[in-house]
Order: C-alpha cells, then sequence, then structure tokens
C-alpha cells in the first residue's frame, strides 16, 4: 500500500493539454520574473512545455504641462499569465521561480484560467489599444489658463469635464456674460 502512495505523490499533477495559468508576483517585478521563469523554463529543457508569458499592458493617456502624454500601464499590477502544460516538474520549477509568490487558485494542484477569463482578458486589452484612457488632472472649479483663441493665457473656470472625449467647458466671459466653452483638455492649462 505504500507504494501505491509513493506513485501517486510522484504523478500528482499530469495535464498535457496546453491552458493558461495566473501567477500572483511581488509588486514591481512581473518582468524580472518573466525573464526568470523563461530562463529557468529552458535550463530544465522545459521550454516546449510552457510556450507563452503574458504580463498584460494597456495604454493610458494624460496631459502634462498641456501636453497628452500616452504611456504603458499594467493592466493586473502584481500578475504574471502563462501557458503551459502541467506537471509537477513545472509546478515545481514555476513556484520556486523568484518573485513568484503563488500560483493563483492553487493549494495542492494549478487550477487553468477557464477560455471565457482569458478572453475577457484579452477584450479588455484590445478595447485599451482603440482608445487610450485620459486621465485628466482637473477637477470641476479648477481655475485654468487658455491657451488658444482671443482668450489666450485669461484666466477661467472649468465648468465640466467629459474625459471620453477629452473635452474641458469653461466659462468664457462674451459681450458681459458668462459662456459656456468646449476646448480640448490640452488646450489648457492649471493657473498659478
Amino acid at each position: 500500500m505504500q507504494r501505491d502512495n509513493t506513485n501517486e505523490i510522484k504523478k500528482q499533477i499530469e495535464d498535457k493539454n496546453f491552458k493558461r495559468y495566473v501567477l500572483s508576483v511581488t509588486s514591481g517585478q512581473e518582468a524580472l520574473v518573466i525573464e526568470n521563469l523563461q530562463e529557468r523554463v529552458n535550463k530544465q529543457g522545459l521550454s516546449e512545455d510552457v510556450v507563452d508569458y503574458l504580463c498584460p499592458m494597456i495604454n493610458e493617456a494624460s496631459i502634462k504641462k498641456g501636453e497628452k502624454v500616452v504611456k504603458q500601464k499594467k493592466l493586473y499590477p502584481w500578475y504574471v499569465f502563462f501557458k503551459s502544460r502541467m506537471n509537477d516538474k513545472i509546478w515545481y520549477v514555476v513556484r520556486n521561480t523568484p518573485g513568484v509568490r503563488l500560483i493563483v487558485g492553487a493549494e495542492t494542484k494549478p487550477i487553468p484560467l477557464s477560455d471565457q477569463e482569458y478572453q475577457q482578458i484579452m477584450d479588455q486589452i484590445a478595447q485599451s489599444q482603440e482608445r487610450s484612457e485620459l486621465t485628466i488632472p482637473y477637477k470641476v472649479w479648477d481655475i485654468v489658463l487658455l491657451k488658444q483663441w482671443d482668450f489666450k493665457w485669461m484666466k477661467w473656470n472649468i465648468k465640466e469635464l467629459d474625459s471620453d472625449k477629452g473635452l474641458a467647458v469653461v466659462q468664457v466671459e462674451m459681450l458681459g456674460r458668462l459662456t459656456p466653452v468646449a476646448v480640448a483638455i490640452d488646450q489648457i492649462e492649471l493657473a498659478n
């Protein structure tokens, strides 16, 4: 009987199909974990079993000093995704890679992402590539300077913000009355 238990322990995990798994990793070390994992997988001769690594990134746009700046942002900070067959050796290599805290959902056996979960992540990345999320550094009622038209460098209050369109509605004095005017976010800056 003891031999049967030993054989069960040796072959506890055996899945020859490629599936996607999620790793919880040390904060800010996602790229380093991927690099370490690739190196360890190659050294162990497992490169045909572990075939894809991903730290999903999206574009994020913001306004800095009146200019639109687009930079990459981690969609899921502290997580790395990989596609692999799974067996005890692969699980051991992955678990013991520096920076890896745990395989998400696994205590005794790794649990893969469903195809639907993975597709939702890919859809989220695709949507972010189509339109960069604009982070607006202004609030309603901030006092701003306009950088265009006849109102150039005059101070006005922000009445509304529309981050989807990248617009701010400011109140401009025309003919003795305050008139709302929509301007692009990159055409204003905070007044001192």
